[in-house]
């Protein structure tokens, strides 16, 4: 008989980006997953759906016309979706056969020049010399698609892969028409969220079919996948040919994420089909908690789903630049954070006194009469709502015909509304001294760092009602290292993870600061920046690899990616963090910026089968009920004296006891993956501050492709100084004959909490 099934509530984390949370309806109920032990099913039960439904009528008495299952789950999970109320969850517990009700959570939805920033060419590199990911297919959990855009032409790609099982769905605005050789399937998932709502989905406003209303699906898929397409630009910004990482990858697209945002029930139940569809990527660039498995139902399926083989990548969230901020930390999911390119819309503001400060802008009504004379400048900054813009907070009568200092670009609309001739946007701490995010502009705006705006408002309390300014709004579009790049955007979210800290998080950075992809609705190409942007550069690279190598598990696509990255800038030194412009650590960057022409032949690749994953949840004292939340099935904890920082991780997060002198040791082994024989890997180390780093044996040799190699590392010390939380260093096994590869993994050697 199966133990009781716990009730786990999931405490919210609130951020700009990301609003995380469950719904409670009005009467009383909300969604939850159930989810079972499939091998408990009674015999006299003809299916498990049969089943299913009698569990809920048993628990769901006062009220049976609820008692309607929302989705059954059978590829990624085993169980179903639907409404209860807190005692009738707690019912739910006593059932045999159930091993969890975890509520459905809310989550929030959290590009012409980055192919050449990342080295990707016609000319040289990956695609000059592969097949630009043909016929890998991609499964995009998002907003839905524009399938109008010219990003998702389908020439030269025929028929989707005889392997595909998916269709395309029809709804309001789209029906299989939509569909073609590059968009080969597209469904939409909506019964949980509306099952959360008191209202149905208003079809005047939002379209229930797999068409996207507010662009965020369509900018992620062609981000992945989209088809070269020359011209393209933002009202003459960024022009150029605009394409995604895997213009030859087709996409499958599962619309989940609705107007208030996307609920854990449609998530899962996208994930499901998409696996069951045939899809060999899945990307998902929508926030979560950093919270264990036990309390994540979109993690527990992203395990079924590298189960299954597919590459699974997501968003580290825009919580930044605190600190543990994370989102979508299993082990198990490659999770990337986000930098900027080194491409810039330069635009300045002249004072009243002469002093010039540059700055970003995308407006392009170079005419407009506004940037052409001086006009009055004022900071509205009686309380705090004023000074940020938001929408109702400033007074007609303080600021019409002038030029508005708030604290955010994205508040412009609020300066329209109140009648100001333009805006100027300064960061606020947050943000930090340097970064610029550049927001589409549909009036005279500017976009300038902490410092500037700081500068900019001393000027405005020394002058009084005196202050002026002039906006130079030049058009431009400036390329190279004239602007520094790669930088951590500050908006991007930080580790260490608070549920995994034996395993290093972010995994990597990727571009995700002012992308230009394609839109929805009257913007075909649009401007957009987050970590939402950076995950879908990851998974179109993911979809190039998987298409030269296409046996290599995730967990090693994971590592070629990783131990591949880069962690210098354009100009030779330590990439930077944009709110300090300090070097960036590992819980900002992970292992580095991707690289997709090193990732392709990493040398060595640390491997793992799903196995790994659960003994390293056993090492943790996970009981084996909560294990099978993974499994599916009844598992038992290996007898083993693995640690879980042995999980074959390609990164290293080692937790010392504070204050004391630690000896820790570490286990890993790694594959040849390259072509040759007699390949030799010699070791070399950089000691994080405080602590000594040995590794044995420090020569590794392989005779032949995919022969395996294990090697210690044995870590001892302590963190330097008191005031600080960890130490980094690096481990680098460099190919020393049969190749030039150097096979780095980032150290962070942590004070237990």
């Amino acid at each position: 008989m199966a133990k009781a099934c716990p009730v786990i509530f999931v405490f919210t984390l609130l951020s700009l980006s990301a609003i995380l949370g469950t719904a409670e309806s009005e009467d009383g109920r909300e969604a939850y997953i159930v989810h079972i032990l499939k091998s408990m099913k009674p015999q006299h039960f003809t299916s498990h759906q049969h089943w299913y439904a009698s569990m809920l009528d048993q628990v769901v008495q006062s009220d049976p016309s609820a008692n309607e299952i929302l989705y059954t789950y059978d590829t990624l999970l085993h169980g179903f979706a639907a409404r209860l109320s807190k005692a009738e969850a707690q019912a739910m517990e006593s059932t045999d056969g159930c091993l969890a009700v975890i509520p459905s959570s809310l989550n929030k939805i959290a590009t012409t020049h980055t192919p050449e920033f990342l080295g990707l060419s016609s000319s040289s590199g990956l695609w000059s010399h592969y097949t630009y990911g043909k016929d890998i297919i991609v499964g995009m959990i998002d907003s839905g698609i524009w399938p109008e855009s010219k990003s998702f032409k389908d020439e030269g790609l025929g028929a989707a892969p005889a392997r595909w099982k998916g269709t395309c769905e029809s709804g309001r605005g789209f029906d299989s028409s939509n569909c073609n050789g590059k968009i080969i399937g597209a469904r939409y998932f909506s019964k949980g969220y509306e099952a959360q709502n008191p209202f149905p989905i208003n079809e005047t406003l939002e379209y229930k079919s797999p068409r996207d209303n507010n662009g965020h699906g369509t900018h992620t898929a062609s981000t992945v996948a989209g088809a070269a397409v020359s011209g393209i630009s933002y009202f003459g910004f960024a022009n150029g040919t605009a394409r995604g990482m895997a213009p030859q990858a087709r996409l499958a697209i599962y619309k989940a994420c609705w107007e208030d945002g996307c609920y854990d029930t449609d998530t899962v139940a996208a994930m499901e089909q998409a696996v069951a569809d045939g899809v060999d990527i899945i990307s998902i660039s929508i926030g979560s908690p950093d919270t264990p498995f036990t309390d994540n139902n979109r993690a527990i399926a992203a395990f079924g789903a590298i189960e299954k083989g597919v590459f699974f990548s997501a968003s580290a969230g825009n919580g930044g630049p605190y600190p543990s901020t994370l989102g979508n930390v299993a082990p198990w999911i490659t999770t990337v954070a986000a930098s900027s390119m080194d491409r810039d819309f330069p635009a300045s503001v002249v004072l009243g006194n002469q002093e010039m400060y540059k700055g970003t802008s995308t407006y392009s009504r170079l005419d407009d009469t506004t940037l052409q004379q001086p006009l009055a400048l004022v900071y509205v900054s009686t309380n705090d709502s004023t000074s940020y813009c938001v929408p109702g907070s400033l007074d007609p009568n303080l600021v019409k015909g002038k030029i508005v200092v708030c604290n955010q670009i994205s508040s412009f609309t609020e300066v329209v509304r109140a009648g100001g001739a333009g805006m100027i946007g300064a960061n606020d701490k947050r943000y930090g001294s340097q970064q610029r995010i550049t927001n589409p502009n549909i009036l005279p705006a500017i976009s300038v760092s902490l410092t500037t705006g700081e500068k900019i408002k001393d000027y405005i309390k020394s002058t009084g009602n005196n202050a002026t300014a002039t906006m130079n709004l030049k058009g431009l579009t400036v390329v190279g290292k004239e602007t520094t790049a790669p930088i951590v955007a500050s908006f991007s979210s930080r580790g260490p993870s608070e549920a995994y800290p034996q395993v290093l998080k972010p995994d990597m950075i990727a571009p995700g600061l002012n992308i230009l992809a394609a839109y929805a609705g009257e913007f075909p190409y649009s401007i957009l920046s987050g970590t939402s942007m950076s995950c879908p550069h990851v998974s179109g690279i993911a979809a190039l690899i998987k298409a030269i190598h296409p046996t290599w598990s995730p967990a090693a696509i994971k590592s070629a990616l990783m131990t591949s990255s880069y962690l210098t800038d354009n100009s030779e030194q330590p990439i930077k963090v944009s709110n300090t412009m300090k070097e960036a650590d590992p819980f900002a960057l992970g292992a580095g910026h991707v690289d997709p022409n090193a990732a392709v032949d990493p040398g060595l690749v640390y491997d793992m089968v799903p196995q790994d994953y659960i003994t390293f949840l056993c090492s943790l004292n996970y009981t084996e009920q909560q294990i099978s939340l993974l499994t599916k099935e009844s598992v038992s904890c290996p007898n083993s004296s693995l640690e879980a920082g042995d999980l074959n991780y390609p990164s290293f997060s080692v937790v010392m006891k504070s204050g004391s002198n630690s000896v820790q040791v570490k286990r890993r082994t790694v594959t040849y993956v390259g072509t040759g024989s007699d390949a030799v890997y010699q070791v070399s180390v950089k000691n994080p501050a405080g602590i000594t780093i040995s590794v044995e044996p420090q020569t590794l040799k392989f005779g032949k492709p995919l022969e395996t190699a294990s090697y210690i590392v044995k870590v001892e010390g302590t963190v330097a100084s008191s005031t600080d939380t960890a130490a980094f260093g690096d481990i680098m096994w460099k190919c020393t004959q049969g190749g030039s590869q150097i096979v780095r993994s980032p150290v962070a050697v942590s004070n237990e909490a």
